[in-house]
């Protein structure tokens, strides 16, 4: 018999907000990168972010993408 946790949608949400305050805090360009690909990597399915998350990114890029992400997750 397999069993499988099903992850309530306040906790999804709860995890994903803190690694996206996690991400915005963090000063380093490179761990950011780092942050928002465990965030990606976290997401389900239909909100993962489509494209290559490297080093060629700015932090103006990564800014951009974690407010998509928060409003699309509905996370203030």
């Amino acid at each position: 018999m397999t069993m499988t946790r099903k992850t309530s949608s306040s906790s999804y949400q709860n995890v994903i907000s803190k690694l996206i305050e996690e991400c915005t805090n963090e000063p380093n360009k490179d761990k950011r990168i780092e942050i928002l690909n465990r965030v990606n990597s976290n997401l389900l399915k239909p909100d993962q972010l489509k494209i290559t998350l490297s080093s060629q990114l700015t932090n103006d890029n990564i800014d951009k993408i974690l407010h998509m992400l928060k409003g699309r997750l509905l996370i203030v």
